[in-house]
């Protein structure tokens, strides 16, 4: 595995949050590691189609509703 595999990115990442954690319960991890992937992922696909919603909803696959409530949850 290289180190831009992105299931690689993101056991590294979570290796570290846990190891971080320093004894403290870990709660709520899927949700937080699915809201910062979307949040990333949505951005990035803005910004590759410059911010066209209709093409953005289309190359994510997502319906142009369900991308506009996201934008404005994210504030982006």
């Amino acid at each position: 595995m290289s180190s831009t595999d992105l299931p690689a990115c993101i056991n590294a990442k979570l290796s570290r949050y846990f190891e971080q954690l320093d004894g403290e319960q870990a709660s709520g991890v899927y949700k937080m590691v699915v809201n910062e992937v979307d949040l990333i992922v949505i951005k990035f696909v803005l910004d590759l189609v410059d911010n066209n919603q209709s093409e953005a909803s289309r190359v994510l696959g997502i319906n142009r509703g369900t991308l506009k409530k996201k934008i404005e949850l994210y504030k982006l």
